[in-house]
C-alpha cells in the first residue's frame, strides 16, 4: 500500500460539491477525506494530521467561519493552511472576514480546475516548508540541550580530579615552598595560576549549563529594586561610583535573569576599568523600553561587538590581572534572549562603552 504524501480534508453539506471537488484534486499520493458537515471535520481533526483544509462557507449548523474560528483556536489545528470554497459574493468584507479568521485563500465556485489544482499544489508545498522547518528546529533544539547536558557533566566530572591537584598545591605551597629554587618556584607559580584558572572555568561551566536550562517562569520585577539587591551583592569597592537614572520601572522578566545580567555587566565594568575611578551608570529609557550600562573604561573596539557575546571569547585579561573564561557574556545574550529582548554594545563618543538591553516588556504593575 502507498505511503500517503499528504491528507486533504474537505468540508461541504453537498454529497455532490464533495465528489466534484475529490474529482479535481485525487492522486495517488494524497488521502482525501470528506466531511458532510464542520462537527464530522472536528471529529477527523481529532484523529488525523491534516495538510490542507478545504471548507464551504455556506453550511447549516456550523458555517465555514465557525468552523474556521474553532480550529485557529487550537494549538494542534491552528496552522493547518485552510481554505474557502464559497459561491457567495467575492466582496470586500467576505474576503477580509475570511483572512481575519486565519484563511489564507478564497476559491468561487463553480471552480476552475486548473486554478484550484495549482491554488492545492503551492499550498502544500508551503507545507512541506514548514514542516521540514519544524523538523530541523527540534533537531536543532535537542542538539542544544545535549551540548549543554555534555558540558554540565564534563565540567562536573573535571572538579574532583582538579580537587585533588588544587590539595596537592596547598601541601606544597605550606611545607615546600622555602626549599624551591627561583625556577621551580616561577613554574609553581604557573601551575597554581592555572589551576585557579582552571577551577573558575569549570564553575562557569556548570553555572552556565545550569542557567540556560532553567525554565522559571516570568515575573513583574521593578528594575530599582532589583538593582539594589545586586548592588549588595557584588558589593563595588569604594573607587567605584554607580550612578542611577530613571530607574523607577516595572518589566516582566525572570527575576534571576534579570540579576544576573544586571550583576555580570556590572561586574565586567569594574573589572575591565583602567580608572582609578570607575563611573558607571544605569539608567532606563521609558520610550523605547531599554535598559543601559554605561561606563568610562577603555570601551570596546566594533570589531570585537558581536565576538565578545560568543563562547570562551575573551578581550585578554582585566586590568587587576584576572583572566576571563569567555563564558559571562554568552550568558547574559541568552538570558536576555529568553527574555524576548535583544542586547547590544556600543562606544561612548567620548569614553567607555555601553551595553543596551531593548525591547522590555514594561507594565504598570506595582510590585
Amino acid at each position: 500500500m502507498q505511503n500517503k504524501k499528504h491528507t486533504l480534508l474537505l468540508i461541504d453539506d453537498k454529497p455532490e460539491n464533495l465528489m466534484a471537488l475529490k474529482s479535481i484534486l485525487d492522486l495517488p499520493e494524497r488521502e482525501i477525506i470528506c466531511c458532510l458537515s464542520g462537527s464530522e471535520a472536528l471529529q477527523v481533526l481529532l484523529k488525523k494530521k491534516v495538510s490542507l483544509i478545504l471548507v464551504d462557507v455556506q453550511m447549516p449548523d456550523m458555517d465555514g467561519y465557525e468552523f474556521v474560528e474553532i480550529i485557529k483556536s487550537h494549538p494542534d489545528t491552528v496552522f493547518i493552511p485552510t481554505i474557502f470554497v464559497t459561491a457567495i459574493s467575492n466582496e470586500h468584507k467576505y474576503l477580509t472576514k475570511a483572512y481575519d479568521l486565519g484563511a489564507i485563500d478564497f476559491l468561487s465556485k463553480p471552480l476552475n480546475t486548473e486554478i484550484t489544482r495549482k491554488k492545492v499544489e503551492s499550498f502544500l508545498k508551503i507545507w512541506d516548508y514548514d514542516q521540514e522547518l519544524k523538523k530541523l528546529n527540534e533537531t536543532l533544539a535537542q542538539k542544544n540541550e545535549e551540548l549543554e547536558q555534555f558540558a554540565h557533566i564534563i565540567a562536573h566530572d573535571l572538579k574532583t580530579p582538579l580537587g585533588s591537584i588544587q590539595t596537592l598545591i596547598n601541601v606544597i605551597e605550606e611545607d615546600y615552598i622555602l626549599k624551591l629554587d627561583g625556577d621551580v618556584a616561577e613554574l609553581f607559580e604557573m601551575v597554581k595560576t592555572s589551576s585557579k584558572n582552571m577551577s573558575v572555568l569549570i564553575d562557569d561551566l556548570l553555572y552556565y549549563s545550569k542557567n540556560v536550562q532553567d525554565n522559571e517562569g516570568k515575573e513583574v520585577v521593578n528594575v530599582e529594586s532589583a538593582l539594589d539587591e545586586v548592588l549588595k551583592l557584588i558589593n563595588p569597592s569604594v573607587n567605584v561610583e554607580i550612578s542611577k537614572e530613571n530607574l523607577n520601572h516595572a518589566i516582566v522578566f525572570q527575576p534571576f535573569a534579570f540579576n544576573q545580567i544586571v550583576s555580570n555587566l556590572l561586574s565586567n565594568a569594574i573589572k575591565y576599568n583602567d580608572k582609578e575611578v570607575s563611573n558607571i551608570k544605569i539608567s532606563f529609557n521609558p520610550e523605547n523600553f531599554s535598559l543601559s550600562v554605561k561606563d568610562n573604561g577603555p570601551g570596546i573596539e566594533n570589531k570585537y561587538h558581536t565576538k565578545i557575546f560568543e563562547m570562551f571569547q575573551t578581550l585578554g585579561k582585566s586590568f587587576n590581572g584576572e583572566s576571563s573564561t569567555g563564558i559571562g557574556l554568552n550568558l547574559v545574550k541568552k538570558l536576555v534572549e529568553r527574555n524576548d529582548a535583544t542586547i547590544d554594545v556600543k562606544n561612548n563618543d567620548d569614553i567607555g562603552c555601553e551595553f543596551i538591553i531593548s525591547n522590555l516588556e514594561v507594565t504598570n504593575d506595582i510590585v
